[in-house]
């Protein structure tokens, strides 16, 4: 019997181990796919078993709505006194912050030349007079023209508004308040020489006070102006006013109306430039009480709540946020009954099929 070649045995040690080879990793592929089934059935058992959420009937209440608008206090006057002649100040004793009368003199200007004026006109006057009175006497006696006495009473109506003239131009001298207020800034010292149109100081009407706020669109068809309003202004202090105007233009940048509410101020002990809080009732409206935890806020950006519907199905609605209490917040849009999340209303979102326990207190 011949022997085997040397090669032929090797070869066949190579066949056998190959066949072991891809026996071993056939059964392996079978034992994994097996698990990796089992691993699917159970993943799939699991998701048969639905997340269990708590949840409270949202109850409507009548509520009766107010708003609060930030503003400030504005004066119900202001103007820039200025002056109507040339001249040098030589009168500036109102102090600033006085409270002045309507009439009084706030900047005095020189006077002399205009004094001048007028004891000259004064004379013309009384020349002219003379004249149209002889004028007249003769004219009555025939021992003139009618032509003489109408051109001597032209003369003096020209005398006479030239004193009229020079009295306006001495008036102009004196500078004085166009009404009661207060003094508030003075532009003009002794010594400073005002042409026709400088400043001689600033006066404030403060009595009434007027809070300037803005209202939107949506607010505006609740303000009633004959309803009082309540004031919070920045110094503490508490007060009621009437709402005096309100714009029946946007303004264009904001989209919001401008607000006056009328407060009287008697002795101005309120000031000008104060943060002002204007309480508005918007009226009752049905509403429902909320923790803040309940509300969350939409991806899109929109604040409201989240609530199981009637298929168990988690969805969302738009809320507005109509007042605060001590107790939560009141908000509107939610539809009477349904059941809101009362926890886990951060990670549940729209769609998701939910088992429904027993509920609790918002």
């Amino acid at each position: 019997m011949s022997s085997i070649p040397n090669s032929v045995r090797v070869a066949g040690l190579i066949l056998i181990a190959l066949v072991v080879y891809f026996t071993a990793r056939s059964v392996l592929r079978s034992t994994s796919a097996t698990t990796d089934t089992a691993e699917i059935v159970n993943a799939n058992d699991a998701d048969d078993v639905l997340p269990e959420v708590i949840v409270q009937p949202a109850i409507s209440s009548p509520r009766q709505i107010s708003v609060s608008l930030k503003g400030r206090t504005e004066p119900d006057r202001e103007v820039t006194v200025r002056s109507e002649t040339i001249g040098t100040v030589v009168d500036a004793s109102v102090k600033e912050g006085q409270f002045v009368s309507r009439g009084t003199k706030l900047c005095g200007l020189d006077i002399e030349s205009r004094a001048a004026r007028i004891a000259e006109a004064e004379a013309s006057v009384r020349s002219a007079r003379l004249e149209y009175d002889a004028s007249s006497e003769l004219e009555q006696k025939g021992w003139t023209t009618s032509n003489r006495a109408a051109a001597n009473k032209a003369t003096l109506d020209r005398a006479e508004a030239a004193l009229e003239a020079a009295n306006i131009e001495l008036r102009k001298t004196r500078i004085v308040a166009p009404f009661a207020g207060v003094f508030e800034l003075r532009m003009a010292e002794r010594g400073d020489f005002l042409a026709i149109g400088d400043p001689c100081g600033r006066l404030v009407d403060l009595d009434p006070i007027v809070a300037v706020v803005e209202a939107t669109e949506s607010q505006l068809g609740a303000i009633d102006p004959d309803m009082p309003v309540k004031v919070q202004l920045a110094t503490g202090e508490t007060t009621e006013g009437t709402i005096r105007y309100v714009a029946k233009t946007a303004n264009e940048q904001t989209r919001t109306f401008r607000v006056e509410v009328e407060i009287d101020n008697p002795g101005a002990r309120i000031a000008a430039g104060l943060t002002a809080s204007v309480d508005l009732n918007m009226g009752e409206t049905s509403a429902v009480l909320l923790t803040p935890a309940a509300l969350v806020l939409h991806d899109d950006g929109r604040v409201g709540v989240r609530y199981v519907d009637g298929d168990d199905v988690i969805q969302f609605t738009e809320v507005v946020i109509a007042d605060d209490a001590a107790e939560g917040v009141w908000v509107t849009g939610i539809p009477d009954g349904v059941n809101l999340l009362a926890a886990g209303q951060d990670y549940l979102r729209e769609g998701v099929k939910v088992a429904i326990k027993p509920s609790q207190e918002l």
